[in-house]
This record gives C-alpha cells, structure tokens and sequence, in this order.
C-alpha cells in the first residue's frame, strides 16, 4: 500500500504496525510474533553485543593484562554511565508509544533524545575526569586512561543511538535496526582495527573506533528514507516521561553497578590481572546475551504491554516464560560443553582455570534474563519503583558476599557470589508479579533452572558424570519446549 499525500510513509507504517499489534490475541499469535522480531533484533542487538567478543582476538593478543585490565574498568564505567545517561527512556518511550495517538510520537521521541543526551554529556565529563586521575586509578593498580576525552562523546553518541533505535522498536522497523547495527559493528571492527593494529592507539584507539562506529549508525539513521518527521519537544510531557523512566533508570544502575562494582572490587582486592581474567570470562559469556538475551529484551519489550492487555494475559506470560527458560537452557548447554574450544579460539587458550567463573558468569546471566518473562506481570502497577526495590536487593545480597567471596576465590568468588544474589532477586520478582498476573509454570521450568544450578556451581564432576546432566538437561528442555510452543498448549 502506497503512502498518500495526506498521509507520509512514515506515519502509514506506524499505522500497519498497531493494526498487527491488535491482531494479537492468543498465546500462539505471541510466540509467533516474539519469535519473527527476535530473530530480526539477532541482527541488530546481536550484532552491537558481538562487537566486543570479535575484538577480543585482537586485545588478549595485544595488550598486556595491566591494561586489559584497565579495559574492564572503562567498561564498566561506560556500562554505568550509558544506563544513568538514558534516564529510563527507552523504557519511556515505548510505555507511551503503546499508549498514545502516532501524532504524539514526534514528540516522544524529541523529548527522549532532549533528556538522554542532556544527562548523557556531563556523565561523560565525570568519567573523563576519573578515568584521567592518576590519583583515583593507582588505587585500583591502574594507570590513568589516555585521551579520557573520549569517554563524554561515547556516552552522548551511544544515548542518541539508542534512542533512535527504539524508536524503530516502538515501530516494529526491525530490518532498519538491524542496518544500523550492521554499519555500526562494519565501522566499529574497521576503525578498532586500523587504529590499534595500524596507528598503535592501543586502548585508546579502540575507544575512538566504537565513537566511529556510533557516528556511522546516527548518521545512517537520520537519512532514512521517511525521515524523523514531526520531530519536536513537548515541555508538558518531560515530567511524565521522567517519572516513569526515573525508577526503572535507578534499578537498571543498581543491576549493572553489581557488575561493576565487582571488577572494580576484584581489581583492588585481587590484582588488576584479575579484572582482566573477569573481563575475558564475562565478554565469552555475553554470547549468551547476543544471541538470545538482549535480542529477546527487545522484542518483548515491544511486545510486553500488549500482552498484558489481552484476556489471556496470565496464557500468554506462562507460556513465553516457559519457552525462554527452556530456549536458555540449551544454549546454556551447548555454551558449557564448547567452553574449551571458545577460550581457545578467542584468547589463545582453552584456560580450563577459568571454567567455573565462565560457569558462574553464565548463570547470573540465564537469572536476569528470566527476570523479564517472569516479572513481566509487575508492569501493570502505575509506578516502576518494584525494578529498584528488586534490583537494589540483588546488590544488597551481593554486598556482604563479596569481600569473603573475592579473597577466598578472586573473580570466581566475585562472580558466584552475583550469580548467588541473581537468583535470590529472581525468586523474589517472581513471588511479587505472582499477584498481578498469576503465570502456570510446568515443573520442568522449575527442574531446568535447578539442574542448571548444580552444573554451574559444581563445574568439577567425576568421570562423565558432567557430560551426563547436560545431556540430561539438553533432553528435558527440548521436552519443555515441545510444551510450550505446540499449539492449544496451557500447561
């Protein structure tokens, strides 16, 4: 259908996409419809989360620990400031664009853009002058970062970008998300490459090719062929827009300040070696995230609020929880089983020393991607204080786990201890969202989750006896999946 004069492409597109949203209904027609925009955000989420482990190769073989170490502490910093530079908006953004006439969208996203990167740049300016203080980076056994000036513009590049991809979230425009983190992930491989190898930047090299790769994927997206039409700032929906982002932002802080604080820990209480070896561990395991994590974040969100309109609410959340614990668990599976073959050929080295923090690392991921399915009945509640509530008792739990936890094991310490404190909040979200839209679970979901346990925690087994519980489980989460996904199911 041809847009007319009357009507732009941009605003006709946004119409089909709510006409395909109202045809939504039942479980199947959202399985259906999370497995096709999953698959179109493996492109795009997948591909930006990709970035780090293809440079992987090319750091652990060119940079010495010290500074692979200071790499995961800039990471971590980064981590932080993007989530606290966003202010909640994506989250904002996609609440109201569920919830408001395409003509307000214009404004939606101008307001979006006019808070996040406003945030964005004096958060950048912080870590620029932490990251340059050689007084603040010898307590944690670094050296100070070189050309820190790097870091505002990383933040203020990645809230535009992000914010311009939720907007083709919001819009189910899949296949232009996944062009831009397309060109984005091309440019950035390109420009780290020539600028680490070539120009011998080191790390700050690999900084500047990410800004590279950010400025490419703006630029791409501001010359879409429908533009940005209808762009503009509504001063009376700034408040609202903060208030329902705010909550969220503090809890999503509170979530990743979890990560960070442990590599800033490990550094000071291990050795800055030590934060490297939590680096490699962890980048391994954000497979895990690229390929089902955040492309699942992405689609769900999108189609989340929808679902939870729908008679069948309570059907339709049982059922994606059901199958993305059953999905998780074979990826988990086949991740553990080639955890050798993945060190070797990404650092050099099969480093079985690291197989039970690979372990643990991977758990705590499997437990806040179950947070969203599970904990998705707490979204019908006005507020969104519960993500902070939730989120700052995972940080709580880890807290005194972490000194005994970090000198008994080091970075595994560290990371058990998280994986220990995920799942505690984990269980928590769940009792809560229980009593505002009560989801069925079959009792595999609940057996995958705790042979996954044992595995990961108990990574040294005798004989083959490993081999046979992730057979075990690779069996019983294709028997859970059959479950969930085949049509008429309600168990």
């Amino acid at each position: 259908m041809r847009a007319t004069a009357q009507e732009p492409e941009s605003q006709q597109s946004t119409m089909i996409g709510h006409a395909a949203l109202d045809r939504l209904q039942r479980p199947e027609d959202f399985l259906r419809a999370l497995a096709q925009d999953h698959g179109g955000y493996l492109v795009s989420t997948g591909l930006l989360a990709l970035g780090n482990l293809l440079l992987l190769p090319l750091v652990t073989r060119i940079f010495t620990p010290a500074t692979l170490g200071l790499y995961s502490l800039v990471e971590a910093g980064l981590t932080l400031g993007a989530t606290a530079g966003l202010m909640g908006q994506k989250f904002a953004y996609l609440y109201f664009f569920a919830r408001q006439p395409r003509a307000a969208h214009g404004a939606l996203l101008g307001n979006a853009l006019l808070i996040a990167g406003g945030a964005a740049l004096p958060l950048g300016l912080l870590l620029a002058l932490a990251y340059g203080s050689p007084q603040i980076m010898a307590r944690f056994g670094a050296a100070p970062l070189a050309q820190a000036w790097l870091l505002p513009a990383l933040l203020l590049g990645g809230a535009v970008q992000a914010m311009l991809i939720t907007a083709l979230r919001a819009e189910r425009r899949i296949a232009q998300a996944g062009l831009l983190a397309v060109v984005n992930l091309v440019v950035w491989l390109a420009a780290s490459t020539a600028l680490v190898l070539g120009a011998e930047l080191g790390l700050p090299g690999l900084l500047l090719g990410q800004l590279c790769g950010q400025v490419a994927a703006i630029l791409l997206a501001w010359l879409r062929p429908a533009g940005w039409r209808g762009l503009a700032v509504s001063p009376t929906q700034l408040g609202p827009m903060l208030a329902y982002g705010m909550p969220l932002m503090l809890g999503l802080l509170a979530r990743y300040a979890l990560d960070s604080l442990s590599r800033f820990l490990i550094a000071a209480w291990a050795g800055i070696d030590a934060a490297a070896d939590y680096l490699i561990a962890l980048r391994i395991a954000g497979l895990f995230d690229a390929l089902l994590a955040l492309p699942f974040f992405m689609a769900w969100g999108g189609l989340v609020h929808h679902a939870l309109q729908r008679p069948a609410a309570a059907a339709i959340l049982s059922r994606v929880s059901a199958t993305t614990i059953a999905i998780a668990a074979l990826l988990l599976a086949l991740l553990l089983a080639a955890q050798p073959w993945l060190f070797a050929l990404l650092t050099g080295a099969a480093r079985p020393d690291l197989a039970p923090l690979f372990a643990a690392c991977l758990f705590s991921l499997f437990c806040v991607l179950a947070k969203s399915p599970l904990g998705a009945g707490l979204l019908r509640l006005p507020g969104t204080g519960w993500s902070l509530r939730n989120n700052l008792l995972t940080l709580g739990l880890f807290l005194p786990l972490a000194w005994p936890a970090v000198h008994l094991a080091g970075a595994t310490g560290a990371a058990v201890a998280i994986a220990l404190a995920n799942l505690a909040a984990l269980l928590a979200l769940f009792w809560q969202a229980q009593r505002h839209c009560r989801q069925t679970l079959p009792v595999l979901a609940w057996l995958l989750p705790a042979l996954l346990a044992a595995i990961c925690f108990a990574p040294v087994w005798p004989g083959s006896m490993r081999a046979w519980l992730l057979g075990g489980m690779v069996l019983l989460a294709f028997r859970l999946l059959w479950q969930s996904v085949r049509p008429g199911s309600t168990k």
